[in-house]
């Protein structure tokens, strides 16, 4: 990391301090490095890289609190700082920019008296060796795509990302995030057929081991058996569908903002303390928060505001019980801020084979894009790849069709899975992180409808 440009900059927001025309600050410096690389299948079976790159970055995010003339007003901005202009020079636009967008003070979070407890957020071996990891991917994909039916390969991408970031601020708050990331994706289609359809579709992990080369190529390998020769799903009110733990954890965390304080401050909707949601005969909901799981996406000694994170239960038996309240929306509504962050984590329920003999549903493998409203908490999507589960176990493949529901009246006689399945998935350029421990399916029995043929 540039470390002399870090410190210049420090001393010169520091100085701004003293000097009155900075009232605070908050810096956040990252340093990344990717290995990146493209893949072609001449064989259409193996992987032959025709590109193999090295991509090294640095990031330098600087939020500026300015005076206000206005009592109890703060002027704020952020900016992205270049280490080839001067330093003086962007601080002073920084300033001009907090002028036009005045906000009530609040206090930024200060060093804790006690330094949290280390978490480990990055797996050392993409840290440290990502040519070997590269390497042992490139040979379980090879392994995996061996085993599929009928498949031809066309191309392929693996990215091996690691990145170190510093936060500091004007309190004297300071501390180091080091985080991992895989992105494996892959197009495929019917071996011996025109080039005119093609699965395309990718998978991210933080860690090696968590990276499931082989169930992504069989995922993918269904998608392709799919093509031309699966059938619309029939429309139905009150459908049973069966999902699995992308799903649920996205509606999880849907929910999840209606338990920040921060939607009661915006007036908009949220749940209180005491407030039930979902219940009934089913299987209830226990949902906590975990920054401390092992190299988890959302696993962090500090929460994103710079509090101490700390875990704790939101949810018991479909009632709220906590809410996360952060340090500045915290200080608005006269609430202790409590520094609860980290990563989703629900209790298993009861649904296992036996529980589904007998049930016809429709069993959602992969949703296209599963739009969910956070506000109203509704959602909808087309089925990307399914099965329709007749209550004789006849299985028909489905594809299309629109799926839509309420997340309240899905926790409602719902069942929760009794095996436990993880979600762990980076931040992209269209969503944020999402770290998920709980049950791997959601059978839903109230609040669906199908809209098909």
């Amino acid at each position: 990391m540039n470390q002399t440009f870090i410190n210049n900059v420090t001393a010169a927001l520091n100085a701004a301090v003293e000097a009155g025309t900075l009232t605070g600050w908050s810096l956040n410096a990252t340093e990344s490095r990717s290995l990146q690389r493209l893949y072609s299948s001449p064989d259409a079976a193996t992987l032959h890289s025709h590109q193999s790159r090295r991509v090294e970055g640095e990031d330098y995010k600087l939020s500026v609190y300015t005076p206000s003339e206005t009592e109890g007003l703060v002027g704020t901005a952020m900016i992205d700082l270049v280490s080839y202009l001067p330093v003086a020079k962007q601080i002073d636009e920084a300033v001009k920019l907090a002028a036009c967008s005045q906000n009530r003070t609040w206090d930024l979070a200060k060093p804790p008296a006690e330094e949290p407890q280390a978490v480990e957020t990055c797996d050392p071996d993409i840290r440290d060796h990502p040519e070997k990891v590269a390497s042992k991917i490139e040979e379980q994909f090879t392994a995996a795509f061996a085993e599929t039916d009928g498949c031809a390969l066309n191309s392929a991408e693996l990215f091996v990302n690691y990145s170190i970031s510093a936060q500091t601020n004007s309190e004297g708050l300071a501390y180091e995030t080091e985080l991992s990331e895989l992105y494996l994706e892959a197009a495929m289609e019917k071996a011996g057929q025109e080039n005119d359809k093609e699965v395309h579709e990718h998978t991210t992990s933080v860690t090696v081991n968590d990276l499931d080369v082989e169930t992504f190529i069989r995922e993918c390998a269904l998608q392709v058996a799919t093509l031309g020769d699966s059938a619309e799903p029939e429309t139905q009110d009150g459908a049973i569908i069966l999902i699995e733990k992308d799903a649920l954890s996205q509606m999880l965390e849907a929910l999840l903002g209606q338990l920040n304080v921060l939607n009661e401050y915006l007036k908009l909707p949220f749940l209180n303390l005491g407030d039930t949601f979902g219940g009934g005969n089913g299987d209830p909901l226990h949902l906590s928060l975990d920054p401390t799981i092992p190299c988890m996406v959302l696993s962090s000694a500090y929460a994103i505001d710079g509090l101490p994170a700390r875990g704790g239960t939101l949810i018991e038996n479909n009632t709220v019980k906590n809410r996360i309240i952060g340090n500045r929306f915290g200080q608005y509504l006269d609430l202790e801020p409590n520094g609860l962050s980290g990563n989703l984590v629900v209790k298993p329920g009861t649904l296992d084979a036996s529980t589904l003999q007998g049930v016809e549903c429709t069993q959602i493998i992969k949703f296209s894009s599963l739009l969910i409203d956070a506000q109203k908490l509704t959602w909808s999507s087309e089925i990307k790849l399914g099965k329709h589960i007749a209550a004789d176990g006849t299985v028909t493949l489905v594809k299309g069709g629109v799926v839509s529901g309420n997340l309240k009246d899905n926790f409602t006689d719902c069942r929760l899975s009794s095996t436990i399945g993880t979600v762990n998935v980076p931040k992209s350029s269209y969503a944020p992180p999402l770290g998920y421990k709980g049950p791997d399916a959601m059978l839903i029995t109230k609040g669906v409808s199908i809209a098909g043929k």
